[in-house]
């Protein structure tokens, strides 16, 4: 693909992005989709030698998607999780080589099963979970770490100096996170979270 096409494709799934953030705001969060720096500081903390696939919550127009490539996951453990069916098929088209999923993650647990995926070694998520229900916040990180492996991370951005996952959440589920990044290059900047089960972040601290 030419470099003028690649532009051309950038800034129509920008305003398709836009346009969808003006029509629900909340379930988008941001005006834009996340940049190519957050993109890449949250692809960073995958262990690519790890066995299992890579679940991304909210993939949006894939640019998070694209830095997992960029670090040299397999294409086939890359697993794309986004309910907003216009962008489904924006992936869809860039990356044809990865799974996507049309559905609410939610459901994730669920959606997975029927795909036949898993194990799982990292869940990467674009979710504004700070933005949404506590109960929906809730369902998505205990489904996240229902799917995860003993060894698994979830990684999740927010753009605030705030968890990007409530107290109360991550209290109830038993998970401890850590902020591992901020990417002050990011439009707003942000800050890239790790989130494991707590004996998980004990042993690593141990091991540390």
């Amino acid at each position: 693909m030419e470099i003028s096409e690649l532009r051309h494709d950038l800034v129509r799934n920008n305003l398709r992005f836009l346009r969808l953030w003006l029509q629900r705001p909340a379930r988008l969060g941001a005006l834009v989709p996340s940049g190519r720096s957050l993109a890449a500081a949250m692809a960073a903390e995958i262990d690519t030698t790890a066995p299992g696939a890579v679940v991304e919550l909210g993939g949006g127009t894939g640019n998070i998607t694209a830095a997992l490539l960029d670090i040299g996951t397999d294409p086939r453990d890359i697993v794309v999780i986004e309910r907003e069916p216009s962008l489904c098929r924006v992936i869809a088209r860039r990356f044809p080589q990865i799974r996507v999923i049309c559905g609410d993650a939610t459901k994730l647990r669920g959606l997975l099963r029927r795909a036949g995926i898993g194990p799982v070694k990292a869940v990467v998520s674009g979710l504004p979970l700070l933005a949404i229900p506590k109960r929906a916040e809730r369902l998505i990180v205990a489904q996240a770490f229902d799917v995860l492996a003993d060894y698994g991370v979830l990684i999740q951005f927010t753009y605030g100096p705030r968890a990007p996952i409530s107290r109360a959440v991550a209290s109830g589920l038993d998970i401890a996170g850590d902020r591992s990044h901020w990417v002050l290059g990011n439009l707003p900047p942000a800050a890239v979270w790790q989130y494991r089960r707590r004996a998980e972040s004990r042993d690593i601290a141990g091991a540390a």
